[in-house]
């Protein structure tokens, strides 16, 4: 399956994650972490929705395919990470689960990780095929979703 069409399934059961989010509630979430830090979700939830807007705004109108881009985007929120918006998307699902007290949801949000994973490897497949090594020098500087807590990959 192209990244593409993955990116469109991913992106559909983000939203479904979001609604299962909204309308289940049960089994009850103890009271700190829903009721007085909920608050702090909301704001999180909305914090990450403005950074993955920026993040989108850095794309280019037409942006399917590696060659869309005029060129390898690795300054603003890149020089952290591999993969900004989708970081934002998914810090999205447990934020949104967690404002909403949905045990459901949170497990759903972390069921969806494996998909994250395999969305971007699978652009990874691409961006490497067409930026070559200097997108592999990317790669070996940055984590995929979190930034790194040391230097660069050795060995590899």
């Amino acid at each position: 399956m192209e990244s593409a069409k993955l990116r469109r399934w991913t992106f559909r059961a983000f939203a479904a994650q979001v609604a299962v989010s909204l309308l289940l509630h049960w089994p009850p979430m103890p009271g700190l972490l829903c009721g007085q830090a909920r608050w702090a979700w909301g704001l999180a939830t909305l914090a990450l929705a403005v950074a993955a807007a920026y993040i989108h705004s850095l794309y280019p109108e037409r942006h399917d395919e590696p060659g869309d881009f005029p060129r390898l985007l690795t300054g603003g929120p890149y020089r952290y990470v591999r993969h900004p918006f989708y970081t934002c998307f998914i810090g999205m699902s447990f934020t949104v689960a967690l404002w909403a007290c949905s045990v459901p949801g949170l497990a759903f949000a972390a069921a969806m990780l494996p998909l994250w994973n395999l969305l971007a490897a699978r652009e990874e497949e691409e961006l490497l095929r067409h930026w070559g090594d200097e997108y592999r020098r990317f790669m070996e500087s940055r984590g995929r979703f979190l930034p790194r807590l040391r230097g660069p990959r050795r060995g590899r």
